[in-house]
């Protein structure tokens, strides 16, 4: 993807502050939800306007999709550095002409980018870091793998955040070590690429706003808040594995979104069916 003009750029710079999918602020849940670890079913399955969770991934004490899950990653190469476009916190320049470049390899003879911007300063750093993506890749469901081009990563502190119209998402090293610490990459990962297929395609659709309309309560506060960009990834990952992993999450939640977003849950369902 090009990104030349002035405002893509400003854009893509303010996305490095103000991320559309992360925050470092402290997690609230629900009084009525119990963790999940807990095995307790008491949560409020009420239609009763209010989202179940803030956040879709921070915060619930879930572990959507685990590391021992099966993934179609086969291999990854390191192909050299070259100039690509990368987001680089602070600065209004995206052009890196030393990107670490790498493609990995799934099933189908699929194949994703890896781009480890330049500041990682050796192909050794920029190794560890491709590499801790390429299994979460792999977990994706297969056609939203398939719609995803690249990943950009950069050394440092920052948040993640995905770029529909050039099918790939951003994330910094520093986000990746914490995802990874709280089991929480792979369900991020799935949010990133969520964004990247469903948003454009379906986000402002009238068959996913008469299901929302209908429903009429949203799955997590934060999707509440950005119903247009935020609502389908929230709402997915939950239907995802309710789809794929049915009973990893417990009979309150899967009854919670049956109860209250029926007509999200029938939309999404038949993405996630083998």
């Amino acid at each position: 993807m090009k990104l030349k003009s002035v405002f893509n750029i400003l854009y893509l710079s303010m996305l490095l502050v103000l991320t559309n999918c992360t925050t470092d602020k402290d997690v609230v849940i629900r009084e009525d939800l119990i963790d999940q670890e807990d095995d307790n079913d008491d949560v409020n399955t009420n239609n009763d306007n209010e989202p179940l969770f803030e956040f879709s991934i921070d915060g619930t004490g879930i572990d959507f999709i685990k590391a021992t899950d099966p993934d179609t990653f086969i291999s990854i190469e390191y192909l050299g550095q070259f100039n690509r476009e990368i987001p680089s916190k602070g600065q209004f320049e995206l052009n890196d002409p030393n990107a670490y470049v790498f493609e990995a390899t799934f099933t189908g003879d699929k194949k994703i980018g890896i781009w480890c911007r330049s500041n990682f300063g050796s192909v050794e750093r920029a190794t560890e870091y491709a590499n801790k993506l390429t299994d979460k890749l792999g977990k994706l469901p297969v056609f939203m793998r398939d719609d995803l081009n690249h990943v950009a990563v950069i050394d440092g502190a920052g948040g993640v955040s995905a770029e529909p119209d050039g099918k790939f998402f951003f994330i910094f090293s520093e986000r990746i070590d914490e995802r990874i610490a709280g089991n929480q990459l792979e369900a991020t990962v799935f949010h990133e690429t969520a964004h990247v297929y469903f948003e454009k395609r379906y986000g402002a659709s009238t068959e996913w706003l008469n299901a929302r309309q209908k429903d009429g309560v949203y799955m997590t506060e934060y999707a509440q808040r950005i119903p247009d960009k935020e609502d389908i990834p929230e709402t997915a990952i939950f239907v995802y594995t309710m789809v794929k992993y049915p009973g990893r999450l417990s009979q309150s939640i899967e009854d919670w979104v049956r109860n209250n977003i029926p007509n999200r849950y029938e939309f999404l369902e038949p993405f996630f069916k083998d």
